[in-house]
């Protein structure tokens, strides 16, 4: 129990009672009941009818709006649910102590009668709620600021991401191409390139990072630069993907990344592996139905696969109008209103029919058949394509 004198100047330094005269203060001291809650303990939850008003006397508590913390506060004298006892609404929010803590209760009933006796009160009230209204608009700003800051920084992400993508589609004697990339959000953790190799061959790299955010895009950036510092060393299929691994291994967290990687040689042949992504698709001229190259190992990166350093390539011949396809699961995965998914049938489908287009006509078609699909849903992984079709 806090000692009357000790009561008194506590009541002295609040914002509420601070131009109070002594012998109402001493009034004050008498309606001001000392309760005490222990740590993780509810003052009053949203919703609450408005009875009291408290002083926080010491300790600390939470301020939690529609189930999320937005404030805490440990200042002495603090005024906690003035407004719903003024307005005579439901409290705006919930209270919760963050460790053992005192207050200083008063009752509506206490408090109205006490501003009849005292009117200097009020000038007090306004006080308090002038300075919780500056406290709000610094926080507001506060928040603003950072929120810009946020989206300028993934602004430039997203700039450095694009420019990771090629910057130009293959157009060589045997093999040309169409590609495409689109992040569900600002960034996200697809990604492609070509790579021009020194026999004449061409290399192309298709990767789907766990994810759509901020990480998965630092883990595509350095999977582009692990493929430019490999390349030139030994561009083979087991290396690279040996390499590509080790860099999943040390991002120091739980992340995986579904990829496909090929080399297509001037001699009617290429080799790729595919790990744990979905099918390429090769269309043998004029057959409906494409052979499907599947994947032949785990994601990379992903836990209890020892195997995943033993990578080895699949070669497979090509031949003139020959088309290969390969793509993300944000395509085949993606949904209609109805919360249908697109599908891999309608996508086998839809390019056996245009097969006999350009790479790019054809990937025009793909993306304009899923727009008018998907209507006006939201995309909720990033899209990839890429399309090549051999000369």
């Amino acid at each position: 129990m806090l000692p009357e004198e000790e009561k008194l100047q506590f009541l002295k330094k609040t914002e509420l009672f601070a131009e109070l005269p002594e012998t109402e203060l001493k009034s004050i001291c008498q309606i001001a009941s000392e309760v005490a809650y222990p740590a993780d303990a509810t003052l009053f939850e949203e919703g609450d009818e408005g009875d009291s008003l408290y002083l926080l006397v010491n300790g600390e508590v939470s301020i939690i709006k529609a189930g999320t913390e937005v404030l805490f506060f440990n200042e002495k004298g603090y005024c906690l649910g003035e407004i719903a006892l003024i307005d005579n609404k439901p409290r705006s929010a919930t209270v919760k102590t963050v460790k053992s803590t005192q207050f200083l209760r008063i009752t509506r009933h206490d408090f109205y009668n006490a501003m009849r006796r005292e009117p200097r009160i009020g000038s007090g009230m306004f006080r308090v709620l002038n300075d919780k209204i500056r406290r709000d608009l610094e926080i507001q700003m506060s928040a603003i600021r950072k929120e810009i800051a946020q989206e300028e920084s993934m602004r430039l992400a997203a700039e450095v991401q694009q420019s990771l993508l090629p910057n130009q589609e293959i157009s060589h004697r045997y093999v040309s191409s169409a590609g495409y990339c689109r992040p569900a959000n600002s960034v996200g953790g697809d990604y492609y390139d070509y790579l021009r190799l020194a026999d004449n061959s061409i290399a192309i790299f298709l990767g789907d990072v766990m994810g759509h955010g901020y990480h998965s895009a630092m883990v595509a950036a350095m999977t582009k630069s692990c493929l430019q510092t490999q390349i030139p060393f030994d561009a083979s299929v087991p290396e690279v993907m040996k390499a590509i691994t080790r860099v999943i291994e040390d991002s120091q967290t739980f992340i995986y990344m579904t990829c496909c990687y090929l080399i297509i040689y001037p001699d009617n042949r290429f080799e790729f592996a595919n790990a744990g992504h979905p099918q390429m698709l090769l269309y043998r001229g004029d057959n409906c139905d494409p052979l499907e190259l599947k994947s032949s190992f785990m994601p990379v990166g992903f836990p209890k696969f020892d195997e995943s350093k033993q990578y080895y390539s699949t070669e497979v011949e090509w031949h003139s109008n020959d088309l290969l396809v390969l793509y993300s699961d944000g395509i085949t995965e993606a949904f209609n209103p109805d919360a249908e998914m697109y599908g891999l049938e309608r996508f086998k489908a839809l390019i056996s029919e245009k097969r006999h287009l350009s790479p790019m006509e054809i990937k025009t078609e793909i993306l304009s058949d899923l727009q008018a699909y998907q209507q006006d849903e939201s995309t909720n992984d990033d899209i990839t394509l890429v399309v090549a079709k051999f000369l």
